[in-house]
Order: structure tokens, then sequence, then C-alpha cells
């Protein structure tokens, strides 16, 4: 519980606290008053509203208005803290969904109050986020840093338990594709799932589970459900939302045999574009064709490999951009003058567009290579 092992009605802290909250709302007050110039001069992204910096005397507001309590152990020196805060907890979607469900603080660490609290509650290291009940109940320790989407699917899944809807296995699907294991995210899935019917699962609070690339992987759980589903799903969440997860999760899936990440399948290969087929999605052209260019890395004809390549950079988006250049590896061990000169474009056309100053010097030495 909040109180628990710190004495939160002590007569010896609450002063402090007092003293705490009015400084802490004099704060607020300056910074509500300057965000309009702060917005107009920089256009930084907005931050989250604070109710104050003492957990104690929010969890009773909190407790009033019938929400939960959201505390930030923040530490300005930190660069993972002050990214969750500013990146994450400023993300417009995480703030109105915070702003209607929660009462926040922010627990400054530098402070000898500050430091107190994030060593009862162990604070070792940063982001540290604390989700408790109005009974001062801990619901949830968020130590990891993840992105607006993530944290906002974290409290989703926390406000799901809450609410009772007996749908507290959300958040155990995303704790287990947080630690990257895919059987554990899988069993997790699974007995999601397994307690929920197909249109439930079309919940705007549930659905985003399925659009974690962590949990919506060709063949595991949930791509499988999807499918089983699909003809609900299409008519409940869209056609085109829908298409566009399928085609990413088997596009993702076909990669790695182009790039040659993983040793080739032909039976593997045709499954997905045969998958593809069945429910009439648009990647079928594109999963065959990166199909008979993952074929054509094993042959000697590397030249038709490596301008097969360049139509896929032509049709792939972005984000593929640099493994399909990476793929043109193989040309500079074995292939002709001719497959060597062409991949030489193709990796300069990638380069040419790349943001990442690391990304372009890999590319730089592979187009040496090729020389």
């Amino acid at each position: 519980m909040i109180g628990a092992g710190c004495g939160s009605s002590a007569p010896g802290r609450t002063d402090r606290w007092r003293r705490a909250v009015v400084m802490a709302l004099l704060c607020l007050a300056c910074s509500r008053a300057g965000s309009g110039f702060a917005a107009a001069a920089g256009g930084e992204k907005q931050r989250l509203t604070y109710w104050g910096s003492d957990p104690y005397a929010a969890l009773a507001e909190a407790g009033k208005q019938r929400k939960l309590l959201l505390v930030e152990f923040y530490a300005d020196w930190n660069r993972r803290s002050r990214w969750m805060s500013e990146q994450v907890l400023g993300d417009s979607s995480v703030r109105a969904l915070v702003d209607r469900h929660f009462v926040a603080v922010q627990v400054p660490t530098g402070t000898a109050d500050g430091a107190e609290l994030a060593a009862l509650y162990e604070v070792g290291d940063y982001p540290v986020i604390v989700i408790f009940n109005a009974g001062g109940e801990v619901l949830d320790k968020i130590d990891t840093t993840l992105d607006a989407e993530d944290f906002e699917q974290r409290l989703r899944a926390i406000l799901l338990a809450v609410q009772g809807t007996g749908m507290w296995r959300l958040r155990v699907v995303y704790a287990a594709a947080e630690t990257g294991d895919p059987q554990a995210t899988d069993a997790a899935a699974e007995q999601l799932l397994a307690g929920l019917t197909p249109l439930a699962a079309t919940d705007a609070a549930v659905w985003p589970v399925f659009e974690n690339s962590l949990v919506m992987r060709y063949g595991s759980t949930a791509f499988r459900y999807v499918v089983e589903h699909a003809a609900l799903f299409r008519d409940r969440i869209g056609a085109e939302r829908v298409n566009g997860l399928l085609d990413e999760t088997l596009l993702r899936a076909m990669l790695p045999y182009v790039v040659g990440s993983v040793p080739y399948e032909r039976g593997a290969a045709e499954e997905m574009v045969q998958a593809a087929e069945r429910l009439g999605l648009p990647s079928v052209w594109t999963l065959r064709s990166m199909a008979e260019v993952a074929a054509l890395r094993e042959t000697d004809d590397l030249a038709l490999f490596a301008a097969r390549v360049g139509l896929l950079a032509d049709r792939l988006p972005e984000s593929y951009q640099m493994s399909l250049a990476l793929a043109l590896e193989v040309v500079a061990q074995r292939g002709s003058a001719e497959a060597k000169k062409t991949a030489r474009e193709i990796v300069g056309r990638v380069r040419a567009a790349l943001v990442s100053p690391a990304n372009a010097a890999l590319l730089l030495q592979l187009a040496g290579r090729l020389e």
C-alpha cells in the first residue's frame, strides 16, 4: 500500500509534505502560465498536467474523483526519465487517457522527500511509474522504457483489470511481450483469447494487442485468431486496417528469407503466399515476389537477384529498405561484375534516402565491397 512501511500519516512527515504540495502547486501554476509562450516559442510537445508532487495528498484526491493514482518518479539528470516524461507522458493520446482516468503526480527524486519515496518503492533506475488504486494498493510498477503506444496499452490493461471485466490477462500478454519471449507471449495470448468472445476482442481496449508486433507474428496465437475471425474483424475494425495488419505480419515473416538471415524454406514461403491468397490480401504479389527473390539468392544468377531486390525496394515500405540493401552482401561475396554494378546502384539509392548516419555508414562500406 502507498503508506506501507513509511508511515503515511506520521506527524513528522505531514509538514514536509504540506510544504512540498504548496511549492508544487505554485510551480504548476507558473508552468501553466508560461505554457502558451513555450508552445509558441519552441513548438515543444505539451507536457502532462500533474496534480502536484505529493502522492499522499493526491491519493485522497484520486479517491474523490474515483480515479487511479499515477506516480512518476522523475530524475531530470537521467536521459530515459526525461524522454519518458516528455515524449511518452507528453503524447496527446496518453495525456488524454491519463487526464480522464488518473490523478498524476511527479515526484522529483532529487529532493529529500522524493529520495525517501524512491527508496521505499525501490527506484534503482529510470524510468519508474507506479500505479495505485484508491486504496493505496500498487496495481502496476512500470520500470522499463516504453513508447507512447505501448505505454497507453499498458494503462488500458490496468483499467480493464480495475473495472472488473475479467480481462486482467491483457496485462499479462503485454508483460510477456516486453520480455521478448515468443512462447510466453503466445501462452499469455491464448489465455486472454480463451476468455473472450470474438466480438469482445474488437473492443477498443483489446484490439491494440493484435497490433503489437511482438504479439502478432506469423503463426502466433494472435495471428491464427485474427485469421479465423477475419470477416468479423474486417466488419468491426475496418477491412483496410485488418488487411494492413495481416499484410505487415506476412511481409515481416518473409523478409528474413530475402535477407538470408534464416535459411530459405520453400514450403514455408509458399504457405505464406497461400495464406495471403485465401485471405484476399493485397500483399499476394509482393509475397510471391519476395519468395522468388529468396530462392534466387541460393543460385549463381546474382545479377537477376540484385535486379529483383531493386524492384522490391521500389515496392516495399521505407522500413524495409535497409534490410533489402544489406541483402546484397551476397553479391559482394560472389557476384559477377554486372551483378555488383546493379547492387551498387541500389545501395546508393537506399543510402541517399536514409536519415540515420550509422546506417548510411554501413551502406557506404557495403558499396565499397561491391567495387
